[in-house]
């Protein structure tokens, strides 16, 4: 951007951060607390450079301050991303099943599903911004990383803990295929390079997240990828091999959505995004009950951020009623 120094004492520098803070809104919808974060970051830089903060959020005149604000107010929390419903999936689930289109845009994003659906992937670590060219993370030494998946993120195991290289294409053989340890190297809450393991789920093969896994390797394999090139590709209906895109999925997800669910509202149907993923596996880890801390330590969350992810499902107000039940049931006896 021509900035000589990303830290000084001219007022510019707040207009610049104001900028960041846009960017941060319009395109990663990111939430006020989220920004405020990310701002509390940006001016301890500037303080210990004993220089002026940029975004002082006591100060109600500061542009950065009235930006946070403004977006405070707007927010909503029913117009917060909606979780992918069992509907969609299950359409998604049927729609690819045929060996021969495992190669197109749906059966990719299909694949992912089967392993967001536990992990609740950013879109960032699956998917690229445009369609034809690769994110990247720069550290301040000028080092570039990809940010999303390569195949040497997965590495799949046996029942003996052996790693499993070779090609496996029978139904038999695809029955040694017991877990998967996905390795993350860069992560927004900086632990890069965590790992988590993933079990295969032999009662139901169709959502086995290891068979996902293994049909993603091997698609990659097919169009040309390298050990150290991005997973999430697909050939379009040109032929021609592609990048999966939050935008594109969005878009799949809030068709599929206006055919399962012909009554949602069009206001209800635009809160289906690639971020409705990550949405969907705290909900899921939300109905079973599983705790904060396993919500936490399993979706790699490190403050309790993933509670603005719960929703009213029908499961929850089950238990809700049930629970409430037993309490009357109880008192009633007496």
């Amino acid at each position: 951007m021509l900035i000589p120094d990303p830290i000084g004492n001219d007022r510019g520098y707040t207009l610049i951060v104001a900028c960041f803070i846009e960017q941060l809104m319009h395109d990663h919808n990111s939430q006020s607390t989220t920004v405020c974060g990310y701002i509390q970051s940006v001016n301890i830089l500037f303080q210990l450079r004993n220089c002026t903060i940029p975004a002082d959020l006591s100060d109600k005149e500061n542009i950065c301050s009235k930006t946070i604000k403004t977006r405070e107010q707007e927010e909503d929390i029913a117009r917060q991303r909606s979780p992918i419903t069992n509907e969609i999936f299950a359409y998604l689930l049927n729609r690819n099943q045929d060996i021969a289109l495992q190669d197109l845009f749906e059966a990719a994003v299909t694949d992912f599903m089967i392993i967001i659906r536990l992990l609740g992937l950013r879109v960032s670590e699956y998917a690229q911004t445009t369609q034809n060219k690769i994110d990247v993370h720069e550290y301040p030494s000028g080092k570039q990383v990809i940010k999303a998946f390569t195949p040497l993120d997965f590495i799949i195991y046996d029942k003996n803990n052996a790693i499993i290289n070779d090609e496996i294409n029978s139904t038999k053989k695809l029955t040694t295929l017991k877990k998967v340890k996905v390795t993350f190297r860069i992560q927004k809450n900086r632990e890069n390079g965590q790992s988590i393991t993933l079990k295969a789920d032999e009662k139901h093969p169709e959502i086995c997240p290891v068979r996902a896994v293994h049909r993603i390797l091997q698609r990659a394999k097919r169009l040309g990828q390298d050990d150290d090139q991005p997973l999430g590709v697909f050939i379009n209906h040109y032929g021609i091999k592609k990048y999966l895109t939050g935008s594109k999925i969005a878009k799949l997800l809030q068709t599929v959505a206006r055919t399962v669910h012909p009554n949602m509202t069009r206001e209800e149907i635009s809160r289906f995004s690639s971020h409705s993923g990550r949405v969907w596996a705290v909900v899921l880890l939300g109905e079973a009950g599983m705790s904060p801390e396993f919500i936490k330590c399993r979706l790699r969350y490190l403050s309790d951020a993933y509670r603005l992810y719960l929703r009213d499902t029908s499961v929850i107000q089950s238990k809700h009623t049930d629970a409430l039940t037993k309490i009357q049931r109880t008192s009633l006896n007496y």
